[in-house]
């Protein structure tokens, strides 16, 4: 009997001397044939069948068919046939030396899968970490080439484009592999967001862009926790010290409170803009946004829909746009 393994295209043997029907991508044995294999009568492979398909183990329509089969008197009859699946299910059922045979054939030969399976994505990481940093490599050469004057605005253009993800590339990077640090960020504070200050900003909202009679309207006391947490101490101590650890957990704590009836998001969103912008750390030395606006809708969306457990990601996640 041999079983053969698709994935590699190779045949996997088992020794006996069964002779097997090879249909639909599978191997196909009848009762009878099935007894012969783990030496049992089949009146004990029957009951094993019955089981597997009583506890759900197998669906019965899936791994059972009727061949037409010439019996010995010459005449053709229409015989059941078990596939694979259940030939291997009643392999690990059947009480016989034949059938411990069997399972410890199987087994080895699951085991080498297992390993081989193992191997293989292991080597395919390693590839693409080799890919990966390489990629940072060309990424840095094109960096240096972008001082040559032979070439035109145009490629410097492109090799500038290029150069300026690999700063996302690397930030998804540390994400996938959960090494997402804490960058360094700025002590210095010039401007407290007090609450009322934040509920100008958010009539300001409502008025600009007409928003509905529940926009800003709160529920509780929770929006005003949320600012005072960002101040929060300590043993005389900033469990925030930087401006951008406030920014950040004034972003995550507005969208995840939902203190308001309508526009946690929007107002989560503009309160962490001005933020930013009434102490002076909005704008990058070179006036460009360190915040675009599709990076402050993603990141609004994705603390929206990320779980309590994820918090200190998606705060590192903040941290590390404003870096």
């Amino acid at each position: 009997m041999a079983f053969q393994d698709q994935s590699k295209g190779t045949i996997v043997l088992y020794k006996n001397k069964v002779q097997v029907r090879l249909d639909k991508e599978t191997v196909w044995l009848n009762l009878n044939q099935i007894g012969e294999l783990f030496t049992r009568d089949k009146s004990v492979i029957s009951r094993h069948l019955r089981n597997i398909f009583m506890s759900h183990e197998l669906n019965r329509n899936s791994v059972v068919a009727n061949f037409a089969t010439t019996a010995v008197d010459g005449k053709t009859y229409r015989v059941e046939y078990f596939n694979l699946d259940a030939i291997i299910s009643v392999g690990y059922r059947v009480n016989s030396k034949r059938g411990t045979q069997f399972r410890i054939w199987a087994t080895n030969v699951l085991k080498k899968h297992l390993i081989d399976g193992f191997t293989l994505n292991e080597k395919r990481l390693r590839v693409a970490e080799h890919k990966y940093l390489e990629l940072q490599k060309s990424l840095k050469l094109l960096g240096n080439v972008m001082h040559l004057e032979v070439l035109s605005d145009e490629t410097k253009g492109l090799i500038r484009v290029i150069s300026e993800y690999s700063r996302a590339l690397d930030l998804l990077d540390d994400y996938d592999h959960g090494r997402l640090s804490k960058p360094q960020g700025t002590r210095r504070t010039k401007f407290k967001l007090a609450y009322e200050e934040a509920r100008k900003i958010i009539e300001i909202m409502k008025r600009k862009f007409r928003g509905s009679p529940l926009f800003g309207q709160e529920k509780d006391e929770s929006f005003r926790s949320s600012l005072e947490t960002i101040y929060q101490t300590f043993g005389h101590r900033e469990l925030y010290p930087t401006l951008e650890e406030k920014a950040a957990h004034l972003l995550y704590f507005v969208t995840k409170n939902h203190s308001f009836v309508d526009g946690n998001k929007r107002i989560a969103a503009a309160l962490f803009i001005c933020f930013l912008q009434k102490n002076h750390i909005l704008l990058r030395k070179d006036r460009s946004r360190r915040v675009e606006n599709n990076t402050l809708a993603a990141l609004t969306l994705m603390i929206a829909a990320s779980k309590p457990s994820e918090k200190e990601t998606m705060i590192k996640v903040i941290l590390n746009v404003l870096a």
